[in-house]
């Protein structure tokens, strides 16, 4: 759940403070939902309808019959004044918010601070949010334990007013109607006005693109050595060489006809090919990869169990909001993976133009450990969240095949890289969640929690 901040008026802060001419550091304080509205115009880049924004403006509506048409002529000027003058790239705005210290963590050596969560996020106009990018670096008010106990004593359990700095402000690539800000200081203060403390972040450091175009390339080569499977643009008579010593169980999805009746085109099991017909030079076809032969066709797979997507431990059971086929490993007892890979028709054969897959890993101490364990340096170049998946928690938990539960939803570290994705998304965890966007981009992970002694890693590859 989306965790839902107010902003507060104490200490004279003003809140509803009208769009002005900024300072030469470009600091707003306080801004009302008219500036919101027009910075995030700004930074979407839309045309705002003046217009109908000067038809509501107070200066148009104290005007009388006689001099309306000026006054909207000179409110739409001072509106289009207004939004010339703000620069999304350097702008600063300083926000007042109520906040709470939670009970001192001694392990941690501070006070949890309420405001700073992965969910917590500011309302601003017309629905949309704006949430923290680097909340966890101002998730602790750092204390001593005597320093802690003398703090306790002089705000008891009273609310506190934070002053909270935040550059940098983005559009989020991950959360629906969402727009992500670089804390740069937050101000802690009593009610009463005694001050408590200060925290300011490091800054965060632009990425050099050469370093994240290289740190993307890393993690794709992890990606694909790990999960056993070629790079996209892999022709097919050269992707069957590339995976037959990597897989015990392959069949296409595709069927072909065999006297009067039909068979898988393509078929690898036992080390040697069982079937190889040609495929459709018109269509295109899945290749499921398997560690056992076991229910994974589309007719199986669209109605195969949460847990046959990450473990499968069986091909039977009916999930009718399954989020799709293929992720049965069949293994649940080891460490494993699996995989779909899509071919489409090219230049007279087939190209592998997308992936998705499971790649088990041991059990972390979050997803988003996991994560970070798997692809090393590589990391750095991913826009992640802690969200939740559609994936029911016993059968994650037990790597179990069962009736539904109820219980749906498993945190997930949820991340993606590389440019934008031209072509609809092969798989998409996060399909049942709302507030959170599709992730469309080169590659996308999600490490799912809550499996005793493993994380699953759910990988997508596209184009």
């Amino acid at each position: 759940m989306l965790k839902t901040l107010a902003l507060t008026t104490c200490l004279g802060l003003i809140l509803a403070a009208p769009l002005a001419t900024p300072s030469l550091a470009e600091t707003y304080t306080d801004p009302d939902s008219a500036w919101w509205g027009a910075f995030l115009e700004t930074l979407d880049g839309t045309a705002p309808d003046l217009e109908a924004l000067a038809l509501q403006d107070p200066e148009y509506l104290a005007a009388d019959e006689f001099s309306r048409d000026e006054a909207r002529t000179k409110v739409m000027a001072r509106l289009a004044a207004d939004r010339a003058n703000i620069d999304p790239a350097t702008a600063e705005v300083v926000l007042s918010i109520r906040a709470e210290f939670g009970d001192y963590d001694s392990a941690r050596g501070g006070f949890p601070v309420s405001i700073f969560t992965p969910t917590s996020r500011l309302p601003l106009s017309m629905g949309r949010s704006l949430f923290f990018r680097n909340w966890q670096d101002v998730a602790l008010f750092p204390a001593t334990r005597d320093e802690g106990r003398a703090l306790r004593q002089k705000i008891g359990q009273d609310s506190l007013l934070a002053r909270v700095d935040i550059r940098d402000i983005r559009k989020s690539r991950t959360r629906s109607g969402g727009y992500e800000g670089h804390v740069a200081r937050v101000t802690y203060s009593t009610t009463t006005g005694s001050e408590i403390g200060q925290i300011i972040p490091h800054d965060a450091i632009a990425a050099d693109p050469a370093v994240v175009a290289a740190q993307t390339e890393a993690a794709r080569q992890t990606i694909l050595t790990a999960a056993g499977i070629p790079p996209l643009g892999t022709r097919w008579d050269d992707a069957k060489q590339h995976l037959q010593p990597l897989w015990p169980v392959m069949a296409s999805s595709d069927f072909v006809n065999w006297g009067t009746a039909k068979r898988v085109a393509y078929f690898w099991k036992d080390g040697a090919v069982q079937q190889d017909e040609a495929h459709d030079p018109a269509k295109g076809f899945r290749l499921y990869l398997q560690q056992r032969e076991a229910g994974w066709m589309p007719q199986d797979g669209e109605h195969i169990s949460v847990t046959d997507l990450l473990y499968g431990s069986g091909a039977s059971a009916v999930d009718t909001r399954g989020l799709g086929p293929g992720l049965a490993c069949y293994t649940p007892e080891v460490f494993d993976r699996c995989a779909v890979l899509i071919f489409e028709p090219k230049d007279g054969s087939h190209v592998l133009t997308g992936a998705y897959g499971v790649i088990e890993q041991p059990a972390a101490t979050s997803a988003e450990a996991a994560f970070t364990t798997f692809l090393g340096d590589a990391a750095g170049a991913f826009d992640g969240l802690t969200t939740i998946a559609d994936y029911d928690r016993e059968d994650i938990r037990q790597a179990r095949k069962a009736p539904i539960t109820g219980g749906r939803g498993v945190p997930t570290f949820a991340a993606g890289a590389g440019q934008p994705l031209t072509a609809n998304l092969p798989y998409d965890p996060l399909k049942n969640t709302t507030g959170i966007e599709a992730i469309q981009r080169e590659i996308a992970i999600y490490a799912i929690e809550g499996a005793e002694g493993r994380t699953p890693v759910v990988y997508v590859i596209g184009q």
